[in-house]
């Protein structure tokens, strides 16, 4: 496809010349043939053999020099990566999917599926269960029983939700098991990850609001509520009745212990212990976790011990002690 046709369907802005481009490629491997893309400064200095680039359009502005140097065509975007999804679409590319229902799958037949929803072989939908439509359940997956799923949504492979919680009793000796008697209920626009888990309630409802993007191998524990449009990474765990905001994001690795608040907005380090409640807006990151800047500025201060320790050492021995 001709660049400035690509653009067209993309509704993007055309500079430079005209080339014709056969797919989409990282930087490290493209062609002539190839269009990618730059959504960072410092890729502008990297040599790259891209036969048109999709470029963050305020990276265009504030770096034309560069940019002329490359002599390459480009796309101008607000949103690069995004759009060379969308162009690799165009060109061809096609997304892993599901269409239907696999005949390997198993629909437990009082599941009540809305349109268009499509469920991989060896998927799992338990009882009573409900799905939304347009959503895609992919190889694997399993929705245990009553668990609510809205439109739009992916489930990943091996992806289970409703699961029970691990709540359990100290009693007689010996830890005994508490029901979980709640369900799951996600909203519409969600993607969960391969691997992912999300627990049932001990009662009423665990929760993950509209637009949530959860990374793969994420455990969410019951009665969790997880705000419109937050963003868990992969490996993140979220303990049980935790709130957490709308717009928070939770980076790797991260913990959150029990009964934890995560206000609107926050953004939580990787591998960062989270052991109280964080403030909206705020980024915290460290072992245990607190404001980032603070965190940084005693990180600083460790590195420069051993320094430190030498004068002392040092100061010391001229003085006799």
């Amino acid at each position: 496809m001709k660049i400035s046709e690509l653009g067209d369907l993309l509704g993007l802005d055309h500079q430079g010349e005209e080339v014709e481009i056969r797919g989409v490629a990282p930087m490290e491997s493209a062609t002539s043939d190839d269009l990618s893309f730059i959504s960072e400064a410092k890729w502008l200095s990297r040599d790259n053999q891209a036969g048109a680039l999709l470029i963050l359009a305020d990276l265009a502005d504030s770096h034309s020099a560069q940019l002329q140097q490359l002599g390459k065509p480009v796309l101008l975007s607000q949103a690069p990566a995004l759009d060379a999804g969308r162009a690799g679409l165009l060109l061809g590319a096609s997304e892993l999917t599901v269409s239907g229902i696999h005949p390997g799958a198993f629909v437990d037949e009082t599941a009540k599926l809305g349109p268009n929803v499509s469920v991989g072989p060896g998927a799992v939908l338990g009882a009573e269960v409900q799905v939304g439509a347009d959503t895609v359940i992919h190889a694997g997956a399993v929705i245990h029983a009553r668990c609510i799923i809205g439109e739009r949504c992916i489930i990943h492979s091996n992806g289970v939700v409703g699961a029970d919680g691990f709540g359990y009793e100290f009693v007689d000796g010996r830890h005994q098991r508490i029901p979980h008697l709640g369900i799951v209920r996600i909203g519409n626009d969600v993607e969960v990850g391969a691997c992912t888990t999300i627990d049932r309630a001990r009662f009423g409802e665990t929760r993950i609001g509209h637009g949530v993007k959860i990374d793969n191998q994420v455990q969410i524990a019951h009665n969790v509520e997880v705000g419109d449009h937050s963003v868990i990474v992969s490996q993140a765990g979220v303990s049980g009745s935790c709130r957490i905001g709308p717009g928070v994001i939770l980076a790797g690795q991260a913990g959150v212990v029990p009964h934890v608040t995560i206000g609107a907005g926050a953004r939580i380090g990787a591998a960062t212990g989270v052991a109280k409640d964080v403030p909206a807006g705020e980024t915290w990151s460290g072992w245990w976790g607190r404001d980032h800047r603070s965190n940084m500025t005693a990180i600083l201060a460790l590195h420069k011990l051993p320094a430190f320790m030498k004068t002392v050492k040092a100061f010391m021995k001229q003085h006799g002690g």
